[in-house]
């Protein structure tokens, strides 16, 4: 069996598509059709249902699938380490939430470490498919809600209520959280979110923001403006909460705990970079407490 063919295969099965896989992997869409062809012929075997909207794995597709990654993607990091001079090289795809400055720091000093890594990092609040995407660790927030992903707990954040002195000195410092609703507020809203509430301890609080949006700049614009009361994650309000330009609201309320987790493919063993990625961020993360 060709192992650049059975490579190919499954980068075309990972993309959804020969276009993609071509994009991802530089093959030519002819040689990526051309090898796997020659694969189907060489196991006698149809793997891939080709159609207008891309390809699909048959049922002995899928079986081969499942049961060739894990080798080839051993060999593929054994191969790595004896042509690399024993330093890590290749490209990692990461995908993280929108707005996420924590990650940049982390990352230059990544790739400070290791030089030969190059890093895709996609920033968005849809929950990517880390076989469809192509996506090697994902950094998602909260309740995960599937059991298709492994999930490393890295670190907890905490959100903090924050407002400008002068939205305070004009409108008072709220001393509770129903004192807090009856001021403006800026909020974060996606496409599928209509539900606004606070919570603290047994204290459950619904209001009305004035402005919402999936953009976390806009929010700080707004918290700076004076225009309204914003809820963030503690890295986001710390630098502007040491200037001055913003102070915390309910300083003594119990603050909303959010988990922080690295997610990769239950299915998919890790490879050289995604283990030493994984490793990276703990350290990282360890030396900020």
């Amino acid at each position: 069996m060709d192992f650049n063919a059975a490579k190919l295969f499954i980068s075309v099965v990972n993309a959804g598509s020969f276009s993609a896989a071509s994009d991802r992997t530089g093959v030519p869409i002819a040689t990526l059709s051309r090898k796997v062809n020659e694969l189907e012929q060489g196991l006698n075997v149809l793997l891939l249902e080709r159609s207008r909207q891309g390809v699909k794995p048959t049922d002995k597709g899928q079986q081969f699938f499942e049961q060739a990654r894990l080798g080839i993607e051993l060999l593929d990091d054994a191969q790595k380490s004896v042509t690399s001079a024993h330093r890590l090289q290749g490209k990692l795809r990461l995908s993280i939430p929108p707005n996420f400055s924590l990650w940049w720091d982390l990352l230059i000093a990544f790739q400070q470490r290791y030089p030969d890594i190059t890093v895709f990092c996609h920033s968005s609040e849809r929950v990517v498919d880390l076989f469809a995407d192509g996506v090697d660790v994902a950094l998602r927030l909260g309740d995960l809600n599937t059991d298709d992903v492994i999930a490393k707990p890295l670190m907890t954040l905490e959100t903090l209520f924050v407002a400008s002195p002068e939205l305070i000195a004009c409108r008072g410092t709220p001393e509770t959280l129903e004192e807090m609703a009856r001021l403006p507020v800026a909020a974060w809203e996606s496409l599928n979110q209509g539900l606004f509430e606070w919570q603290s301890g047994s204290e459950k609080v619904k209001y009305k923001p004035v402005f919402s949006s999936n953009n976390l700049q806009g929010l700080i614009h707004y918290a700076l403006s004076g225009k309204a009361v914003v809820e963030l994650l503690d890295f986001s309000a710390k630098p502007w909460l040491e200037s001055g330009e913003l102070v915390q609201l309910l300083p003594h309320q119990p603050q909303k705990k959010v988990t922080l987790h690295q997610v990769y493919a239950r299915h998919k063993y890790p490879s050289a970079l995604v283990r030493a990625y994984l490793e990276f961020c703990t350290e990282w993360v360890g030396r900020l407490s």
